[in-house]
């Protein structure tokens, strides 16, 4: 009984390490290959589809702006004085109809006057805080800028604006014009490609401030640069206009891609976690798990039950085995009596040939001499 158990055992132990290491081994390889998949191909692919729509949705107001920076009745009415104010807000109305923006405006440079689609809404002062982006406007270098301010027109409601400088026909500066989107529209818009794709996707400018998120992005974080979470992403995102990367967030390990915006100045920001997916590889895993269980106990069962027959047909060879003292048959368990040959036989795997021993050919075959006949 002991060499059974130590039988069991040996062949348990195999089996339980040889299904454990190959299960174990294939849920790693897994884990690895759906690291790769998603750093190199998942989230970069998932950011050109991102960028190629934004190009189409949020790119077409910054040439709406640059077409109304360009155009020769503008540049015109202002060079000639401003002095129909009916016909600007009829051209900023136009603007607004036809392009089905949020709002659309023009600020002069010489009067600081403040046109939109109802007419003259203020004049612009430095010393007034929600007129700054006019004068950084005014400084700047670049054509345009793309700002989110609360837009005056509209009862002070979140605004992506993009401001685009106005130049005369010999270069000088004459005003910002441009158009407006709502700030809501555009997270909705984000919001559809979150649950287009199944990611956390939001916008951050160089100095890692939030700009653009969906309703779910955790309000608390306003700055990706600050805080534990995403200490490092500064130099992450920094060090290139295209990065992929991940860390740890708990359990869970977080996949980031980020991609530079030339046109907006910002970078957008594409991150999965990974739980999800890992966990349909581990429940793969424990299915299979489950599996070499079933199959272990079927096979110790089949081992079992041979051992315990094979050992029968052995306990029946020992001890006290009834024979006849003058035939020479062997009565079995059941009360028949047996030929040696055919008992044995029955009851282990050897095989007999027939012969006749020296003293049996002289006793039976006395003429045969020494020789000896085999029989089958």
């Amino acid at each position: 009984m002991k060499n059974d158990k130590k039988l069991f055992t040996i062949i348990g132990f195999l089996l339980i390490i040889g299904f454990a290491v190959t299960s174990l081994a294939s849920y790693l390889v897994s884990i690895k290959s759906l690291r790769s998949e998603i750093t190199l191909n998942e989230l970069p692919l998932t950011s050109d589809n991102i960028y190629s729509e934004i190009q189409r949705d949020l790119l077409r107001p910054i040439f709406i702006s640059s077409l109304m920076a360009t155009d020769t009745f503008l540049r015109d009415w202002v060079i000639s004085g401003e002095k129909d104010t009916v016909k600007i807000t009829k051209y900023l109305n136009e603007i607004k109809k036809k392009y089905n923006t949020f709002t659309s405006f023009f600020v002069s440079e010489n009067t600081r006057n403040y046109y939109y689609v109802n007419g003259i809404l203020k004049k612009v002062s430095p010393d007034e805080k929600l007129d700054n982006w006019y004068f950084r406007v005014r400084k700047m270098k670049d054509d345009y800028e793309i700002n989110v301010d609360p837009d005056m027109t509209n009862k002070n409601e979140m605004t992506i604006f993009v401001n685009y400088r106005v130049y005369d026909y010999d270069g000088r500066y004459i005003g910002a014009t441009g158009v407006g989107l709502k700030v809501r529209a555009v997270k909705r818009l984000i919001e559809a490609y979150q649950k287009k794709y199944g990611r956390q996707i939001y916008f951050v400018d160089k100095n890692g401030a939030i700009k653009l998120a969906g309703s779910e992005f955790q309000q608390s974080i306003t700055n990706i640069f600050q805080g534990k979470r995403h200490e490092y992403y500064k130099n992450k995102i920094l060090s290139d206009t295209e990065k992929s990367f991940r860390y740890r967030n708990g359990f869970d390990i977080i996949h980031v891609n980020t991609r530079y915006i030339s046109e907006f100045g910002w970078y957008l920001v594409v991150e999965q976690a990974e739980g999800e997916t890992t966990r349909q590889i581990f429940i793969t895993l424990m299915v299979n798990l489950g599996i070499f269980v079933s199959i272990t106990i079927i096979i110790l069962m089949l081992v079992y039950f041979n051992v315990k027959a094979y050992r029968n047909r052995i306990e029946t060879l020992r001890g006290i085995v009834p024979i006849c003292s003058f035939c020479k048959q062997i009565r079995d368990d059941k009360g028949y009596w047996n030929q040696v040959d055919a008992y044995v036989a029955k009851y282990t795997d050897a095989k007999f040939s027939h012969g006749v021993c020296p003293d049996c050919m002289k006793k039976h075959y006395p003429g045969m001499g020494d020789a000896t006949n085999d029989e089958e």
